[in-house]
């Protein structure tokens, strides 16, 4: 008895011992003719693999097709699988398993890929998500602002304006941002950081967002304006409502009115200027580019 309880433990232990062990894929090359390749990351729950252990397959109806291992790239500052896929044949559906070595666990990543005779999916900037669980796929500017500095904005579609006080000095602002989870902004290639940039705003600057797989990148164009404004107002008047005018040096600016913390009315600056007719008697306050003014509108005999 004490024997047979021995043996169970002993396959026990070597079974556990196998299954932490680095997965026994191969391929062999030479059964191919054809290839397709990726340049693309490693990533289990979230996190980008960082080990050459660590390792990446392809397979085609359980047979292994392709491995490599993730291996730094110092130029980069980045870790990259290469991997080839070899097959006979378009048209094949590939799968793909991750080994995370760190944890001695094999991943399988729900996103599959159809082969193709020498197509090469991602690049060093934009590469291929090997994932498990699978990465979001947003990449949108969600919003937009600068740090220490009151500001105006309108976003339409890939294009944001703000607008901040005649006199502001645009060439070193420190821009504040919200993305899509998990995405990055760049200028080119160069990765900002919200709240730890100095970045020259004097032109329209360009930037790409890219999204926490990868495989998105949008172009987002941000514009500073500078604008000074003049606020004119008349009184009501027996049965007539009073008048506020705005003068604005920027026109498609959209002006606002609150009263009591409620917005009445918005509309756009033209031909520099925007008038609000029939206002009851209150205090009011207007809002263009940067610039808010606080007006009271009073009864007149």
């Amino acid at each position: 008895m004490r024997n047979y309880i021995h043996i169970i433990v002993l396959l026990f232990i070597i079974g556990n011992t196998v299954s932490g062990q680095s997965p026994n894929w191969s391929v062999n090359e030479n059964k191919f003719q054809y290839t397709m390749s990726f340049e693309g990351f490693a990533n289990v729950d979230g996190k980008n693999l960082s080990s050459t252990s660590d390792k990446v397959a392809a397979f085609v109806n359980g047979e292994c097709r392709g491995i490599a291992n993730v291996i730094y790239v110092a130029s980069e500052k980045k870790n990259v699988v290469y991997l080839t896929v070899f097959s006979n044949t378009d048209g094949e559906t590939i799968n793909f398993k991750i080994y995370d070595s760190a944890n001695n666990a094999v991943k399988e990543v729900t996103k599959t890929k159809v082969f193709e005779n020498n197509k090469h999916y991602g690049d060093l900037f934009q590469s291929y998500s090997f994932a498990s669980p699978s990465l979001k796929t947003d990449a949108e500017i969600v919003d937009f602002s600068f740090k220490d500095l009151t500001t105006a904005k309108t976003i339409s579609g890939s294009q944001i304006t703000l607008y901040v006080s005649k006199g502001t000095n645009v060439s070193a602002l420190n821009a504040l941002f919200e993305l899509s989870p998990g995405a990055r902004l760049f200028i080119g290639t160069a990765n900002k950081i919200s709240g730890t940039n100095a970045i020259d705003f004097s032109n329209p600057v360009q930037f790409q967002v890219l999204s926490e797989d990868q495989s998105t990148i949008k172009q987002y164009t941000v514009t500073v304006k500078l604008g000074s404004a003049v606020f004119y107002k008349k009184d009501a008047v027996c049965y007539t409502g009073g008048v506020i005018k705005v003068l604005y040096d920027e026109n498609q600016t959209l002006a606002t009115l609150t009263k009591d913390s409620v917005k009445i009315a918005s509309q756009n600056i033209q031909n520099g200027e925007t008038v609000f007719n029939n206002l009851d008697t209150g205090k009011y306050t207007v809002t263009v580019g940067s610039i808010s003014k606080e007006i009271i509108i009073n009864q007149k005999q």
